[in-house]
């Protein structure tokens, strides 16, 4: 996938600030929007749904985008666990840095519930944030990524854990 851009880089991960670990508090203003697969999610109300191939919304400003996909398999017995979420992305965030030139931030999460990652790429910065869901015989992986012109915000990753808290299934349309 990019695989014109192939080089090695030495290792290096941006730092990011984490001078407050007790934790901060922010408020949201969220927005309900339906997702076209039987999913409805609460956005901030600053992004604005466009057309897509699945759900996408930016700011007015053009400054931050979100794109929400969910993708389906049969469960055949998975275990959602943190094992389960660095086997699903470290190599694909590796491939991001090795082939695609993306420079990471030292803020990966992984949990028994998601893993998150973040990136500088060129001009802005993207936050990825996977989560999963057994619903019947279904896994559900929920994929988030917000891409915002500027640095890291320590606001962006704690936003992505809202939204995904925020996802509900609606049942089959």
């Amino acid at each position: 996938m990019f695989s014109f851009f192939k080089r090695q880089r030495p290792r290096k991960h941006l730092k990011v600030d984490q001078s407050d670990k007790g934790g901060f508090k922010f408020s949201l203003d969220l927005r309900e929007h339906q997702l076209a697969d039987s999913f409805k999610v609460k956005i901030p109300v600053e992004f604005v749904p466009y057309e897509s191939d699945r759900f996408r919304a930016k700011t007015e400003d053009d400054q931050k985008a979100i794109s929400i996909t969910n993708y389906q398999k049969k469960w055949e017995g998975e275990v959602i666990d943190q094992k389960f979420f660095k086997e699903l992305k470290l190599a694909l965030y590796e491939k991001f840095v090795d082939e695609g030139g993306y420079e990471p931030y030292d803020d990966l999460k992984a949990t028994d519930h998601f893993i998150r990652k973040s990136f500088k790429v060129d001009q802005e910065t993207q936050y990825y944030f996977t989560s999963a869901r057994i619903i019947g015989d279904r896994l559900v992986i929920s994929e988030f990524i917000i891409r915002e012109i500027g640095l890291y915000n320590r606001l962006m990753m704690p936003t992505l854990e809202i939204i995904n808290n925020s996802l509900e299934y609606t049942g089959d349309s």
